[in-house]
This record gives structure tokens, sequence and C-alpha cells, in this order.
């Protein structure tokens, strides 16, 4: 899907999300992607200590279910239940990891352009500040007369 052009958006369809003044352009924060990075880190921590409770919780033996029929007729229910769930759980966390990597990743880069147009004004200032102050005469010593001289 090709970018939107922010002036093709209506004035205040963005409401008031953070990040887009009233043009529609984004500032980004890139201390503030480091920040959500951080806690996603923290909140991801938390979840993989959690995969040990439902590795446990997948780790029951059916027959704990019961024995009579209606339990054993819930238990191809039981068996799905805990595929979809171990499957959306590990799915979760390889999100979760992604978007770490994707958020800290996008504040890099934006770093990575700073630094290097930081890099170039010094190195453009040192040119210029090496360059000679006094006006060059020509070959001859005269300087060339300018617009509007008598000669």
């Amino acid at each position: 899907m090709p970018p939107v052009d922010p002036r093709s958006v209506p004035p205040g369809a963005y409401g008031n999300w953070p990040g887009l003044n009233q043009t529609g352009a984004l500032r980004v924060d890139r201390a503030r992607l480091r920040a959500i990075a951080k806690r996603l880190e923290s909140d991801l921590e938390e979840l993989l200590d959690a995969t040990n409770d439902l590795q446990h919780a997948a780790g029951t033996d059916l027959k704990a279910y019961g024995t009579w029929d209606a339990a054993q007729a819930l238990v191809p229910s039981i068996t799905r239940g805990r595929a979809v769930l171990t499957d959306q759980h590990s799915a979760f966390l390889t999100e979760a990891l992604n978007t770490i990597k994707l958020l800290r990743r996008t504040a890099q880069s934006y770093d990575d352009v700073e630094a290097e147009l930081e890099r170039r004004v010094r190195t453009i200032t040192r040119q210029l500040d090496a360059a000679p102050t006094t006006p060059s005469t020509p070959a001859s010593g005269s300087p060339r007369p300018g617009p509007g001289s008598l000669e």
C-alpha cells in the first residue's frame, strides 16, 4: 500500500494522535520509541515466564479431566484449545519481539541520518573555515573593474 500524502487527509482527521501536528506531518521522538521498546521488553519477559505455566497446563494428562463419557467427549475440544492457545502464544511472542526490534531499528535509523547530516555540516564548516578570508586578486595584480566602474 503506498504511503498516504498527509495533505490529502482532511484537517482534524487524525484527531489528537500524539506525534502528529496540524498538517498531519509525523514527528518522531526517538527517546519515546526506545522507552516503548524497553516497556515491551519488560512485558515480553513476563510473557516468557507465563510460558512455563502454559507448558505445565499443556502437560496435564487428559485422564485428569475424568474417565466418564462426558469428560472424554470434552478431550478433543481441550486438545484443540491447547493447540490454538500455544500457537497464538508463540505467534504473539514472536510479534512482540519483532515489534521491539522494529522500534529500536527505527530510532537508530533516525539517529544514523542525523549523525550523517551532522558529519556533513562539520565537514563543510571546516572547509569554509579553512578558506582564505581576503579577496584574491587576478594574476595581473590589479583588481578587475566591477559593474558601474569608470574603467
